[in-house]
Formats: C-alpha cells, sequence, structure tokens
C-alpha cells in the first residue's frame, strides 16, 4: 500500500535532522557497544587506581595504552551509527569508511563539533600507523565529544554520569 505521506525532501532533512536511529535492533547493539566502551573505561581505570594505590605502580604509559584501545572502539561505535544512518538513507554514502561517512554526514546530521570529531579520527589513525599512543587525556576528551555526539543523536538514551576523568 502507499504511504499517506509524501516522501522528505532533502532540504526538508537537512533542517529536521534525523535524531535516532529506527531499525531498534540496530540501536540496540550500538547502545551494546557503547555500553562496552564505558565498562572498559571502567575497568581500566579501576585496575590501574587500585594497583598505584597498593604497589605504587607507575600508570601513566597503562593509561595510555588503555584509553587508545577504548578511543579504537569509541570510534568503531561512531562507524556503526553512520553506517546504519546511511542505510536508512539518512545521508548518502557510497563508502563504508569512517572518514568518508563523517564527511557525507557533515551538513545532515546536527553534530556539536564534527571538526573534533575528525580531529581525532585523524590522530587516532596517526598515532596507530605512528605505532604510538596518544597521551590518555587526549584520547579521553576524544571519548567524550562521540559520547555527547551520540547523546545528540538520540542513539543514547540520556546522559549518563560523567565518567571520562582520571
Amino acid at each position: 500500500a502507499p504511504s499517506r505521506h509524501p516522501p522528505l525532501s532533502s532540504n526538508v532533512r537537512r533542517r529536521n535532522p534525523p535524531t535516532m536511529i529506527r531499525d531498534p535492533s540496530v540501536l540496540a547493539s550500538i547502545r551494546a557497544s557503547w555500553e562496552f566502551v564505558r565498562h572498559s573505561r571502567n575497568v581500566a581505570v579501576g585496575n590501574c587506581n587500585a594497583a598505584t594505590w597498593v604497589v605504587g605502580f607507575n600508570q601513566t604509559g597503562m593509561r595510555d595504552l588503555c584509553f587508545n584501545l577504548i578511543l579504537a572502539s569509541a570510534y568503531s561505535v561512531l562507524e556503526e551509527v553512520l553506517q546504519a544512518l546511511r542505510d536508512e538513507s539518512v545521508f548518502a554514502c557510497k563508502s563504508s569508511k569512517l572518514g568518508q561517512l563523517l564527511v557525507a554526514s557533515k551538513s545532515v546530521l546536527p553534530w556539536q563539533n564534527w571538526q573534533l570529531i575528525d580531529e581525532g579520527r585523524d590522530k587516532r589513525n596517526q598515532s596507530v600507523h605512528d605505532k604510538g599512543y596518544m597521551a590518555h587525556a587526549e584520547g579521553r576528551n576524544y571519548i567524550a565529544a562521540l559520547e555527547q555526539e551520540l547523546l545528540t543523536f538520540k542513539v543514547l538514551p540520556k546522559a549518563t554520569p560523567e565518567l571520562w576523568h582520571w
């Protein structure tokens, strides 16, 4: 049966950007992936703090390692979100690569700080190519920015307690 509602033009989509992924199973999977990011952060912080208090462990290198790994997971979640929105025809992009998805979604999605997100993606890639780690505080800030974007897109159901210090 034909739809009672006329299709939205691309101009209407830009004025009224989408706020959520429509497919409930995809949305649930993405939310679970983000919860893994947050859980990983809690495990890393808790273990490093405990090691410091118990045996005087110098945690700087371990924090950098942990937050670089968590940052990679966080950007994978963003990639899943953008692929889902592309698949739901929110924006057009032939690629499934994060960089191209970011560019294609820039003028369509209600980004809070697209430039920071793209900068973090670039720095994450650079640290991998250089076989090094960015400082944990820098990685932590990119993860917090990613979470804010997921809240803005209403991919996450609500703001969760701030856990991005350390």
